[in-house]
């Protein structure tokens, strides 16, 4: 009873932040109607105070159990977002969010689940559903969004399968793409669609390290840091949620920093299993028929006639790729990454050995990930059979999600999360001078999404 009592005064709290009435009239087609009809008050969706966005931690909740949005499709901060998605009805747009623990579908419906453009009225689905297997609500628009436009989504009320209410309300915006200019042909996406690849508790962390982390001078990490079950810098304990001394060469961390004493055991073995989960569903066997790079090299230097990857820069198109020799993946030169105009469009390489970049010197990179067309770090993944290295001063996008070991030569960068030790506990990572960020983080370099 009292669960059911804490449900219904959370939904109550939503419906009054949530929502603000002016009367109007209305305007718009399907999936742009407001949720009262012509006329009538028409409710104006504003996020509430103290949301956080998808992935976020919510320092209110008053239970450790309370569920949370790990994730969410499209993304927040997207700002090329397609106005509907392939094959649904009416050429309506799925929104997704990805929760930590199994919902109750009673509790994730229209009301709890909203989403409007900004500074506009709630738009009335075409459906709201919940995946129990997949614990992914889904809310569909019975036509496309208007390109061009701000969206905010909020979501707030819902509960678990234990009665638990979500101890914040998850809020996030997006911007959907721009329409095509007059007279130029539209762009088909030709690669099929590949689903999210979810990070659950992970989605959070720059960095994950099973053996501890060795840094040398200077390095900033954007985004959170889970050292588990070793967590030592420099050899030099960490604890209290915090790099401490570094044995002198602490990095700069604009996130909190996870250990098997802070806050607690079970969240860092949590974010872990989470990261092996996410490892297990893009390797080979869980995710096969990859195109075969048929060299192992993409970039330049590659071999010419080779299979696509292998001649000059490359530009390599959504989908899945692995190494032809099943061992090691290399970037020389510039890899280009063309969404073809999806802002979704996932790129996931299978490296069943090693990930290798080449070296460069200052200001010249001798390899260097490009992203064009609406590609994004964010949906880009790295899997890594045992070790990847980044080269010095190599320019590096996507998510490493590496079985041991990552280690960052002098000078490179990522935008993109370095998830080391998703198998291996002697799994280790190594800092020279380096930059990580979580794409969309607040203190990212600008574009790194």
């Amino acid at each position: 009873m009292k669960k059911f009592q804490q449900y219904s005064r959370c939904q109550t709290w939503f419906t009054v932040l949530l929502m603000s009435a002016f009367a109007t009239g209305c305007g718009g087609g399907g999936g742009r109607d407001p949720i009262l009809g012509s006329g009538g008050a028409v409710l104006i969706v504003t996020p509430p105070p103290g949301a956080i966005a998808p992935g976020g931690v919510c320092s209110a909740a008053t239970s450790t159990t309370a569920p949370t949005v790990t994730m969410s499709d499209p993304t927040n901060g997207n700002q090329s977002v397609s106005t509907s998605t392939s094959g649904v009805a009416g050429g309506g747009k799925l929104i997704t969010a990805t929760f930590s623990s199994a919902m109750n579908p009673a509790t994730i419906n229209a009301s709890t689940f909203v989403l409007a453009p900004a500074g506009g009225a709630a738009l009335v689905p075409a459906s709201v559903n919940y995946n129990a297997a997949s614990r992914v609500a889904t809310l569909t628009t019975s036509s496309a969004l208007l390109p061009g436009t701000s969206y905010n989504v909020v979501i707030q009320g819902a509960a678990d399968n234990a009665g638990t209410a979500m101890g914040c309300s998850h809020a996030w915006s997006f911007k959907t793409a721009a329409v095509a200019a007059v007279g130029l042909p539209p762009v088909v996406v030709t690669a099929p669609g590949l689903p999210p690849v979810d990070l659950g508790l992970a989605t959070t962390y720059a960095i994950a390290s099973a053996a501890g982390v060795t840094n040398n001078l200077i390095t900033t990490i954007n985004g959170n840091a889970v050292l588990n079950p070793t967590a030592t810098c420099n050899g030099d304990p960490v604890a209290g949620g915090t790099f401490g001394s570094c044995l002198g060469a602490p990095p700069t961390i604009v996130g909190t920093v996870v250990t098997p004493t802070f806050p607690n055991t079970t969240t860092a073995n949590a974010v872990t299993r989470d990261l092996r989960k996410a490892y297990d569903s893009i390797t080979p066997a869980n995710l096969p028929g990859a195109t075969v790079l048929g060299c192992g090299i993409v970039g330049s230097n590659g071999g010419a006639g080779a299979l696509p990857g292998c001649a000059g820069n490359s530009t390599l198109a959504p989908g899945v790729y692995i190494s032809a020799t099943a061992s090691t993946i290399g970037v020389t030169g510039i890899l280009t990454l063309d969404g073809q105009g999806d802002s979704n469009a996932r790129f996931i390489f299978q490296a069943p050995s090693a990930l290798t970049t080449a070296a460069g010197a200052p200001g010249l990179p001798g390899s260097e990930i490009r992203l064009i067309n609406g590609a994004r770090a964010a949906n880009v993944f790295w899997q890594v059979g045992s070790s990847a290295t980044i080269g010095t001063y190599a320019l590096f996008q996507g998510n490493i999600l590496a079985d041991t070991s990552i280690t960052m030569e002098n000078g490179s960068t990522s935008c993109g999360r370095l998830l080391a030790g998703a198998v291996t506990t002697s799994g280790a990572f190594v800092f020279d001078r380096n930059s990580v960020s979580v794409p969309g983080h607040a203190s990212a370099p600008p574009g790194c999404q």
